[in-house]
C-alpha cells in the first residue's frame, strides 16, 4: 500500500502540477488556434516580382511605351 502524505505536501503537488497543466493547455492553444495576422502588416506593399525573362517590369514598361512629343516654344 501506498503511504500516507502529509496534506500540506498534497496540496504543494497539486499546485506545481496544475501550473504544469496550465502551462501545456497554453502550448497547445498556440498550436492548434489560427494566427492572428499582425494589423500592421496589412499597411505593406507587396512588391511584384521581375518577369520569367529577367527584365524588371519599369523597364519593360518603359520600352513599350511610345516617346513623348516635345511642346513647341511660341
Amino acid at each position: 500500500m501506498a503511504e500516507w502524505q502529509n496534506e500540506d505536501d498534497i496540496k504543494a503537488e497539486l499546485r506545481t502540477l496544475t501550473k504544469e497543466l496550465r502551462q501545456l493547455r497554453e502550448e497547445l492553444r498556440g498550436m492548434v488556434s489560427p494566427r492572428k495576422p499582425n494589423p500592421a502588416r496589412t499597411l505593406l506593399h507587396r512588391q511584384s516580382w521581375p518577369s520569367a525573362a529577367g527584365d524588371p517590369p519599369a523597364e519593360a514598361a518603359e520600352s513599350q511605351r511610345a516617346p513623348l512629343k516635345k511642346r513647341e516654344k511660341k
